[in-house]
């Protein structure tokens, strides 16, 4: 029998997979004299980095309590459910492992996450202990493609990026006689105070004073 266990929903090493299954009705076996099979749909519960640990419930029964509402695992992964519903491929959220690609990755390579169950970036990134350990001699090289991922496409240096394509482009139509509105200070103000902290901190090398309000995190950007 299944053991049930609670899932940590905020791990992002976790990838569910709906499937059908024959399950014999031993009640029902028992008043026929022979086994009854029925179909069930259940859900597979695969986490990173783990080949021998993959639980499997029952797809409608309950995973918590909500006051009154029972939440079924079905309506957990609804997502997930409603492809497998559909008949299409069940999709791991997160970002294709193929977006590692242009850093280096190897067919060879992605084969072996997913034998490991790693189908994100996002979810090898986040591996730590036995479980990147898991990976052998590459852990560490296939950890390090997906940190520079999500180092690269953060949304500070999707900004920092940004800056510099305007400031080029200002250069390149700036003159003694045009005036150039103030595009940098526009974006400055537009970006969140984690988002300068961020942007600061990649291009000093130094994170400011946590005490820092927005307006003075500009002004440090600015004066960059």
């Amino acid at each position: 029998m299944t053991k049930v266990v609670e899932i940590d929903t905020r791990d992002l090493t976790v990838t569910p997979f709906f499937k059908i299954v024959e399950i014999e009705n031993i009640p029902k076996s028992e008043t026929a004299g022979h086994a009854v099979l029925e179909m069930r749909e259940v859900v597979e519960v695969r986490f990173a980095g783990s080949n021998h640990y993959a639980p499997v419930f029952p797809a409608h029964q309950s995973w918590r309590r909500e006051g009154n509402k029972s939440i079924t695992y079905a309506e957990r992964w609804a997502d997930q459910y409603r492809m497998f519903k559909e008949g299409n491929p069940q999709q791991a959220m997160g970002t294709p492992l193929e977006m590692l690609r242009p850093y280096g990755v190897t067919e060879e390579q992605l084969s072996i996450c997913r034998v490991h169950r790693i189908y994100s970036i996002e979810a090898l990134n986040s591996l730590e202990g036995d479980k990147l350990k898991s990976l052998g001699m590459l852990g560490n090289t296939l950890k390090e493609f997906a940190r520079k991922y999500t180092q690269d496409h953060s949304p500070s240096a999707a900004a920092a990026s940004e800056i510099e394509a305007l400031k080029k482009r200002i250069s390149e139509l700036e003159s003694p006689s045009t005036v150039i509105p103030p595009v940098e200070e526009e974006l400055y103000e537009a970006m969140t105070e984690d988002e300068l902290r961020d942007m600061i901190e990649q291009k000093t090398s130094t994170r400011p004073d946590g005490r820092l309000n927005h307006a003075s995190l500009v002004n440090l950007a600015k004066g960059m």
